[in-house]
């Protein structure tokens, strides 16, 4: 059976979680992503659902683009993670571009779109 890593990003990157989705399933690496992309307002419904599935995870990997750092739902699922006690780390979508890193991420956590890099960082949790 699959880990389960939680993916936070916003809906304008979500070419980045596809790729990513895709990417792994090529390479075999033996974790299944995981998000709960907003389609319903955020507020405690998509919460306590946000919330479960996180719990089911081992981790969160967030997908940080332009307007990623002023994202509420990606700041509360990052904080969420933390709370649980899983890991976090931050993966930069473009690898020629580097995005203000949101709030709860140490930028030490952040790496660049590399998929070795980003399933190295898989293996430790």
């Amino acid at each position: 059976m699959a880990h389960r890593a939680f993916v936070s990003f916003e809906m304008e990157d979500r070419w980045a979680r596809d790729f990513l989705r895709q990417h792994a399933r090529q390479k075999g690496i033996g974790f299944e992503f995981v998000d709960y992309s907003i389609k319903e307002p955020f507020e405690n419904k998509w919460k306590t659902n946000a919330k479960a599935r996180i719990a089911l995870t081992r981790g969160t990997i967030v997908l940080i683009g332009p307007t990623t750092y002023a994202s509420d739902a990606v700041l509360w699922e990052i904080a969420e993670t933390t709370r649980q006690g899983h890991p976090v780390f931050g993966v930069q979508i473009n690898s020629d571009k580097t995005y203000r890193v949101p709030t709860g991420i140490a930028t030490s956590r952040v790496t660049r779109w590399d998929f070795s890099a980003i399933a190295r960082e898989l293996n430790r949790w």
